[in-house]
């Protein structure tokens, strides 16, 4: 099992609320149906609210990018869906992750223009920004609805856990994205912050293309 790595001081909106019903839940959630933020968490009563800080964006938009430029450089299908709330009524659980993609289950969600939990596969890859410690532990809610992949970033360092057997575990190197290692996603993320972002870009590309896995 993973522990939650300790995290940057950033002060974050942040409320929880508890025993808020179900009803009450998807409420809040078709009153914010078009907005990107806030961010809701829901758990069996406690609803978290939180609403990202200028640092959990911006390092949320890089490894999201990160995605998008290694499956084009390699030719692998992805499905982008965001921050898209995913819930399941029968565990009293949902979520909206800061970033989510169908990568090994694309196939299945292409053309869906609204995917259910309850009859669609989970998201294969999420991303999970933490500069701030979340009062509703979020990798519980993943690994019940079935995540294969978190990446997560403390502001410092990302980590790569996988599914095993209900429990997330740390490892080097991504089942998505394979040799992609969280070093690399590690220094990716760091250079974007000093580089410029056209020379950021180039440099990821072309770790891609000398990266790029025999089909």
């Amino acid at each position: 099992m993973v522990s939650s790595a300790p995290v940057a001081n950033i002060p974050v909106q942040q409320i929880l609320l508890r025993n808020v019903s179900w009803e009450s839940y998807e409420s809040l959630l078709a009153d914010h149906v078009d907005s990107s933020v806030p961010h809701f968490t829901y758990d069996r009563g406690m609803l978290e609210i939180v609403s990202p800080s200028t640092p959990h964006e911006e390092d949320n938009r890089t490894l999201a990018r990160i995605v998008e430029i290694i499956t084009e450089e390699w030719m692998i299908e992805v499905r982008n869906v965001g921050s898209m709330t995913f819930k399941r009524k029968d565990l009293q659980r949902g979520f909206e992750p800061d970033t989510s993609f169908y990568i090994q289950h694309e196939e299945q969600v292409r053309g869906r223009r609204q995917i259910q939990l309850s009859i669609d596969p989970p998201p294969d890859l999420l991303i999970e920004i933490e500069v701030t410690n979340p009062a509703i532990a979020k990798l519980p809610i993943y690994a019940e609805v079935g995540v294969l992949e978190v990446w997560r970033s403390g502001g410092e360092r990302v980590t790569i856990l996988v599914l095993d057997a209900g429990h997330y575990c740390e490892t080097d190197i991504s089942t998505a994205l394979s040799p992609l290692s969280a070093d690399v996603l590690t220094r990716f993320v760091l250079d974007s912050r000093m580089m410029r972002s056209t020379e950021w870009v180039r440099s990821v590309r072309a770790w891609a293309r000398e990266q790029a896995p025999v089909r």
